[in-house]
């Protein structure tokens, strides 16, 4: 049975969309392209490798609607402070009473990509689908055919942002498909902090793409925080690329959504480029999370560091799916990639598949994971010092968790997720769990 996702009715809507829109010819031109692109992939099904431990079955019975105008409340929004670069969007719109920009030195921009995209387009037709990676990702050209709005972060030669920018994406109603956008570039000797979080209430769908470009000896550190409401679908991608001596350190904190997934690539395409990915996942009852990622060390020096971990109660499930490719001329690499699963239920499952493709001669690479129960050793001593039982396994938890939580810089956004794990583990207690 063909899913509503690709009859002709959804095609119509494509038309009425662009009708609706009065974008320049070369915007015009890549949703089209991605359209047709879209419609010969199809939605990704378990007989694609790269697709074959994720299940979209439940998303085809739904006739995914376009989001229409919602108000929510600035008391439900996740917050970083009085003194962040604040950009709110609600059902895939901003939404200026929500949001909050101070002052920006020089000519960097942080704006609605929607509304840049009549102000500013030479800022945005150069670089928009221009950083490589996710060109068989199903989802990330239904983003680039219907995105209507989003983030654009523009940071021109030498500009260093001291204020975080937090990028704020709600979605609320039912058999809603949102699909917003995210363009990140960042001139030679730029630095920036940018937290993107996504959240909302009903059962949804929520597409996202990010896109980042890095100069050279650009530093940037980007969190995503993903907390879609119980019922909802996040389906999304994030590509990078980096110049010579760049540096991005990635976080990617997974608690929410039944199906969640994130495809992300990152191409080091200069001499001395880093990168650090750290991600936490934590699901219970029915959630499944997916993590699929490929590193791709394209020149000399380089160094890439993937610490993967996921904490699995009930009957949640967790896939990892990581590459590190390393170029022939790539020499001295060095890279590394560590995958870690706590399971504190026997239903739980957790699946992972870390690969490496080396061409060089001249590197230092290494990948390992590790599944298993909570250790019986360290849980008895904890209990040998009067701890009880219950509170034992909590204390080994949160040790697990936290060491995630740590990597990240910005301390506003740590000690909130910090709290926030503390919190559900709290919760946990009291209701007989963990």
């Amino acid at each position: 049975m063909t899913a509503p996702l690709f009859s002709d009715l959804y095609r119509q809507r494509f038309a009425d969309s662009m009708a609706r829109r009065h974008e320049p010819d070369a915007i015009a031109k890549l949703r089209r392209t991605a359209l047709d692109r879209f419609g010969k992939l199809g939605l990704p099904t378990r007989q694609q490798e790269l697709w074959r431990l994720t299940d979209l079955s439940a998303l085809q019975p739904i006739a995914w609607q376009r989001p229409g105008e919602a108000s929510v409340s600035a008391e439900v929004l996740p917050t970083l402070g009085k003194t962040s670069h604040r950009l709110v969007f609600v059902n895939g719109r901003f939404t200026p009473s929500l949001s909050r920009l101070r002052n920006l030195p020089g000519n960097a921009l942080v704006a609605s990509l929607g509304q840049a995209l009549l102000t500013h387009p030479e800022l945005i037709e150069p670089h928009l689908e221009r950083v490589p990676g996710l060109k068989d990702h199903a989802f990330a050209t239904l983003n680039t055919a219907f995105w209507e709005d989003g983030a654009l972060v523009h940071l021109p030669h030498g500009t260093v942002l001291d204020t975080p920018i937090h990028l704020v994406f709600h979605t609320t109603g039912n058999h809603l498909a949102a699909h917003p956008r995210i363009l990140l570039t960042m001139e030679a000797n730029t630095q920036a902090t940018v937290v993107v979080e996504y959240g909302g209430q009903g059962q949804y769908l929520n597409g996202p793409v990010a896109e980042l470009a890095l100069g050279e000896n650009a530093v940037l550190e980007y969190a995503q925080i993903q907390e879609e409401a119980p019922t909802a679908f996040h389906l999304g991608g994030i590509r990078i690329r980096q110049e010579r001596a760049s540096q991005v350190q990635l976080h990617l904190i997974s608690l929410g959504a039944q199906l969640a997934r994130t495809d992300l690539e990152t191409l080091l395409d200069g001499e001395g480029a880093s990168c650090q990915l750290n991600s936490l996942t934590l699901a219970r009852d029915q959630q499944f999370s997916d993590s699929h990622v490929r590193v791709e060390h394209a020149q000399p020096h380089g160094t890439s560091e993937q610490v993967f971990k996921a904490v699995l109660d009930d009957q949640a499930r967790t896939v990892f799916d990581g590459m590190i490719h390393v170029r022939q001329h790539a020499q001295k690499t060095d890279a590394r990639q560590l995958n870690r699963n706590l399971l504190l239920s026997k239903q739980a499952q957790a699946q992972a598949n870390p690969r490496l493709e080396i061409l060089a001669d001249d590197v230092k690479c290494g990948h390992g994971s590790t599944t298993g129960f909570l250790n019986v050793d360290a849980e008895f001593y904890l209990r040998a010092r009067g701890i009880p039982a219950v509170q034992a396994r909590a204390l080994l938890v949160y040790a697990f968790a936290n060491d995630s939580l740590n990597r990240i810089r910005l301390m506003p956004l740590r000690e909130r997720l910090t709290r926030w794990l503390a919190t559900r583990l709290a919760l946990d207690l009291l209701e007989g769990g963990t």
